[in-house]
This record gives C-alpha cells, structure tokens and sequence, in this order.
C-alpha cells in the first residue's frame, strides 16, 4: 500500500506568513528609508513562494498533511538565519543589520 503526504498550509499557517511577510517588508521599506539605501535583505514574492514551499517539506518529513504556524515559524526562522549568513559571507558589502539581525547573527555563531 503506498501512502502520499501532500501539506498544504493551514488556515492559521497562512494568516501568519502573511502577517509576518508584511512585517518583513515594513521593516526592510522603513530601514531602506532611514539609511536612504536599498534594503540590504529584500524578501520577494519568489521568496515567499519558496518559503511556502519549505513550510510544506518540513510538514511532509513530520509525515503531516497540514503545515501548521509552527512550521512557518520555523521557516522564517530559517529563511532569516541562510539569508543573514549570506549577506554575512560578502555577498552584499552595504548590509546595515538591525539589532534583532546582529543578535540573531551572534546567537548563530555560538
């Protein structure tokens, strides 16, 4: 018998990625105009497609049919740490990182 996990996310799950999608966006529109640069970790409408994507892989490795807040939180969480360590290896020389993101940065490192 072969069994099929298809996830998709839940009602709460995508309330949540929405709110924090546009939590996200603020904070990069509100940093891009105090430092009068671009925002130096910009997420994009192909990101959160990949990111709903990665929501659905990890409730498909807990063998779950619904990707859950919890999920998302873990995703975010995630997406916000690789992206960090990117821009932290030299990809973008003009990166001016939050408090939150220079702390996230250290606890990352330890």
């Amino acid at each position: 018998m072969t069994s099929e996990c298809h996830p998709r996310l839940s009602e709460a799950a995508c309330a949540k990625l929405q709110s924090d999608y546009v939590d996200i966006r603020r904070e990069m529109r509100q940093q891009a105009n105090e430092t009068g640069e671009a925002a130096a970790i910009p997420i994009t409408v192909m990101q959160l497609e990949a990111i709903i994507r990665l929501n659905e892989s990890l409730a498909k490795m807990k063998l779950s049919h619904v990707a859950t807040e919890s999920d998302v939180t873990e995703v975010l969480r995630l997406f916000k740490v690789s992206t960090m360590d990117a821009a932290r290896s030299g990809i973008n020389q003009h990166i001016h990182f939050t408090p939150d993101m220079a702390n996230d940065i250290k606890v990352c490192r330890h």
